[in-house]
This record gives C-alpha cells, sequence and structure tokens, in this order.
C-alpha cells in the first residue's frame, strides 16, 4: 500500500506518519529528508529557506516502490494508493509552530494557507489517489488520528468537514 500524508506546516503529519508505519509496517520516507538526500531539488530559495523540488524526479524516485508511507508538505504529487490531508486550526498551526520557533513571517504564512486550506484544495483538485482521508488534527493526540486514518482506508476514505473561513 502507498500511503502519502499532506498538510500544513504543523498539522502533524511527521508524527502522525511515524505511528502509522509502525502500526502498518510500513518503510516511512520523510520528504525534506529524502529531497536533501537524493538531491532531487532544482535551487535553494533562502528567503524561504527551503528548496525547490523537481516534481518529476521526486515522482520517478517512488515509481518502482509498491509499499511506502510519504509525508510532506508536497506528498500530494507522488501517485499513492492513499492520499491523507491533515488539517488544524490556524492558531494551532501557529501555536505548534512557534514551539519550532519559527519566525513570526513563517507562522502568519502557514496559518493563513491553512485558512484558506490550500494543501486541501490542491489534492481535490489534483486527485492523486484512489482513497482520499482528510483529517481535523487540532484536538486529537496523534495516535488517535493514526487510527482515524486507519479506519479511513479500511472505509475507502474519509472526508471530515472543515472550513477555518467560518471561525
Amino acid at each position: 500500500m502507498r500511503i502519502t500524508i499532506t498538510g500544513t506546516p504543523g498539522t502533524g503529519k511527521s508524527t502522525v506518519a511515524q505511528i502509522l508505519s509502525k502500526k502498518l509496517s510500513l518503510p516511512l520516507y520523510n520528504l525534506s529528508d529524502l529531497i536533501k538526500k537524493e538531491k532531487l531539488y532544482t535551487s535553494y530559495d533562502e528567503k524561504r529557506d527551503a528548496f525547490i523540488v523537481d516534481i518529476e524526479k521526486l515522482k520517478e524516485f517512488f515509481e518502482e516502490k509498491k509499499d511506502f508511507i510519504a509525508e510532506g508538505l508536497i506528498a500530494h504529487y507522488i501517485p499513492s494508493d492513499v492520499i491523507v490531508i491533515l488539517r488544524a486550526k490556524p492558531e494551532v498551526i501557529i501555536s505548534r509552530l512557534k514551539e519550532r520557533n519559527y519566525p513570526q513571517e513563517k507562522l502568519n504564512e502557514n496559518a493563513e494557507s491553512e485558512r484558506i486550506a490550500f494543501c486541501a484544495n490542491e489534492v481535490f483538485e489534483l486527485r492523486p489517489a484512489p482513497v482520499t482521508i482528510h483529517v481535523d488534527t487540532s484536538t486529537r493526540k496523534p495516535e488517535e488520528v493514526a487510527d482515524v486514518i486507519i479506519e479511513g482506508i479500511k472505509e475507502g476514505g474519509l472526508i471530515e468537514e472543515i472550513d477555518w473561513l467560518e471561525d
């Protein structure tokens, strides 16, 4: 089974992916680490302190792989069997990212991306997998989120209604 997990920074992708990897006995790829290690980028954006990913090279890396979990902001560009979109309230995003010492500009940028559902909208537009799971992590423990995802896989999908524009 090929599972990709995407979402705004601070939604819980890395933590939930580690739990899922253990529960499902699947190898885990953290895309930030993988992109640097395998040089799957075209350049480096100093202002954003981020590599500009070569999406085609990223897809090629996973082309022959049959069983894995890949987690990261751009995981939804990797063809998979299950795409998981993790969401969290913008104020939760800010709180979680403050713990990582993100600068104020990045806090605001990520909170706004979450508010307008940037990642979720891309996923729903691209439809990169036959099964979609859309989960609010704002008040759930990571283990609970992993269990919700496993249940969503068994059920053939799960779409929680999430709209931060109404808050």
